[in-house]
């Protein structure tokens, strides 16, 4: 018979998942930035309007937020304040998605993607940057409203599973007969 699990501990719990997936994502985007220092220069540039000489570092910036928010939220004891700091990237992503709808310049890439597929910003852009600010908000919410428990192995593991399956729906999402209806 398995043990009964309180609710906090359930919320805990769901948060340090929550968390995982969270780091791992930002790591990700960081490890990709930097390593496609090139691609996201003329990302920083042509998408957030960063003129040429700031490109530079804007983008150390943005990598240095990524993985410092990923660090902290591994952290139970700093899980609250790097899942503030992943809010706030994302947000500010969400609005440069936003001012770029916004301005019809939907074409522009906004290096969104790990993969090379390239798609009109919109929905789906939007919904995303969304979803992963609210999951940030609720991780800081339980964080520092409850006790914090340690990442646990396994939850690395669903983490990885969840970016997998994160990284599987935005190529899916690429298809462009599945989104617009277009025949090929």
């Amino acid at each position: 018979m398995m043990g009964e699990l309180s609710l906090p501990a359930a919320l805990g719990a769901l948060a340090a998942q929550g968390a995982a997936f969270l780091a791992l994502l930002l790591a990700a985007s960081a490890v990709h930035k930097a390593s496609h220092w090139g691609q996201s220069l003329r990302v920083v540039r042509g998408f957030a309007g960063v003129p040429g000489p700031l490109a530079g570092a804007s983008l150390s910036v943005a990598v240095a937020c990524e993985l410092a928010a990923a660090g902290l939220l591994v952290l139970p004891q700093a899980r609250a304040s790097g899942a503030v700091l992943a809010a706030l990237v994302w947000a500010a992503y969400l609005a440069l998605l936003l001012r770029a709808i916004l301005q019809n310049r939907r074409n522009v890439d906004c290096g969104c993607s790990f993969g090379t597929a390239h798609r009109p910003l919109g929905a789906f852009h939007v919904t995303r940057n969304v979803l992963l600010v609210g999951t940030a908000a609720a991780v800081a919410a339980e964080s520092a409203w409850g006790a914090a428990p340690a990442v646990a192995a396994s939850q690395v593991l669903g983490a990885a599973a969840l970016l997998a399956l994160y990284g599987a729906l935005d190529q899916v999402m690429a298809l462009q007969p599945l989104r617009a209806g277009v025949s090929a």
